[in-house]
């Protein structure tokens, strides 16, 4: 069994701003979802950019919350595998070796910009219900 790499938990709130991500090259992405229920969406994203170490995003009630593992190896960040599924996002939504531009939280939604103009959202699927369901959306 490998080691858990330290998780630094850098935000939580309802509006930020994570500058150390822009002009870095998406390399994987990976969406954690229940497998019993994966219509619920994902619950957590994690995030590796070129030459960073891991991040997760996810929210916590009303609030985004954002961290880096003390890693850039998948297998030293913390995941439950008894209990979620992990998806390849990247692939799934074409944005792999993409450069990111920005990536902020801001009205219950955390969103990845691309500089091709391209956005990831992650969101309350009913933003009116924090206790709703999570999606994650491409929009042109």
């Amino acid at each position: 069994m490998s080691k858990t790499a330290n998780y630094n938990q850098r935000f939580q709130d309802v509006g930020f701003t994570v500058k150390s991500v822009k002009g870095k090259k998406l390399e994987q992405l990976i969406g954690a979802e229940d497998p019993d229920n994966p219509e619920r969406g994902p619950v957590s994203i994690f995030l590796k950019l070129e030459n960073a170490n891991w991040s997760e995003y996810y929210f916590d009630v009303c609030f985004g919350t954002w961290g880096d593992y003390e890693t850039k190896k998948w297998e030293e960040v913390e995941i439950h595998e008894e209990d979620y599924s992990y998806h390849d996002y990247a692939e799934k939504f074409g944005v792999k070796s993409l450069i990111v531009k920005s990536a902020y939280c801001k009205d219950n939604e955390i969103t990845l910009e691309f500089e091709n103009n391209e956005k990831l959202v992650f969101r309350y699927k009913n933003p009116d219900d924090w206790d709703s369901d999570y999606e994650m959306v491409k929009l042109p």
